[in-house]
């Protein structure tokens, strides 16, 4: 195991062991009733591929929370670098009764929801990288990745979500990409794992009960108070080529609307990729 570094006993709620009863006391009335099973691991593959592989047939909510993954992983097959202990790797599974356009907002919206959670929780200067990343300071603090898995038998979709929240704490992590942990953004964090957990839990579960019954609300503007691509200028990968444009915002599709050339696009998560800023609008 990796060497810890700093003061143990300031973050004494980070180091409290993950566990279903510590979970389920800290969530909502409406979230513990429908959550049939909470599954806690002390390491596993992934959190999405085992709700993915063995609970879908039950038709039933779920939720799968690890210390670590060894093979956790984001959008576009990106690995999601998963230390022991000192972070949140959470999926929830949620029956469909049908696919619903609302559906393709429903990443920008779980998004919203974990920035208003951490607020909730003492953080400042949340914002939202399109289309499934929370930073702070443009560095990662979270991310969200939803897979569906279809047959004749089963329609679920599977909710993942990977929260850094003390992994400064370690001197052996090696990720390219600039991130952040809840440590670094609020020294004084005191909330445990376990709380955290129930937090983002009953945000996943408000915000799906939300969106199945119509109750969300206009996406472009809840979603332009957290928007860090608002008005910057960004380089991205589409259909194999690298583009530039200017962001102007999402719509209520939940795509995001870029000005090429004087020309607005609205374009799908599906068919965009690597997104990066490369300055402000003038």
């Amino acid at each position: 195991m990796s060497q810890v570094l700093g003061d143990p006993k300031k973050c004494e709620a980070v180091f409290e062991p993950l566990h279903e009863k510590s979970i389920r006391r800290h969530l909502s009335t409406q979230s513990s009733d429908d959550i049939k099973s909470i599954h806690v691991f002390s390491s596993i593959s992934s959190t999405n591929d085992y709700l993915l592989e063995n609970v879908l047939e039950n038709k039933q909510v779920a939720v799968c929370v690890a210390e670590q993954q060894t093979q956790g992983r984001g959008r576009y097959g990106h690995q999601w670098v998963s230390p022991a202990a000192v972070n949140l790797y959470l999926s929830m599974s949620w029956p469909l009764r049908d696919w619903r356009e609302g559906y393709e907002t429903l990443s920008l919206w779980l998004l919203i929801a974990i920035a208003e959670i951490l607020e909730k929780n003492g953080c400042s200067n949340i914002q939202l990288k399109w289309p499934n990343d929370v930073c702070v300071s443009n560095k990662k603090l979270a991310g969200v990745l939803l897979e569906r898995q279809v047959s004749k038998t089963k329609n679920t979709l599977v909710v993942g979500v990977g929260l850094n929240v003390a992994m400064s704490l370690h001197n052996d992590v090696n990720i390219e990409a600039p991130w952040t942990d809840l440590l670094s953004i609020k020294s004084d964090w005191d909330i445990s794992r376990n709380e955290l957990a129930a937090n983002v839990i009953d945000g996943i579960h408000t915000t799906l009960s939300k969106l199945e019954k119509g109750r969300l609300g206009s996406l472009d503007s809840k979603w332009k108070q957290y928007d860090l691509l608002l008005s910057k200028r960004i380089e991205f990968l589409s259909e194999g080529k690298i583009n530039t444009g200017c962001v102007k915002g999402v719509d209520n599709l939940g795509q995001i609307i870029i000005d090429l050339g004087g020309k607005l696009e609205h374009m799908h998560s599906a068919h965009i990729s690597e997104i990066k800023i490369i300055g402000n609008t003038l």
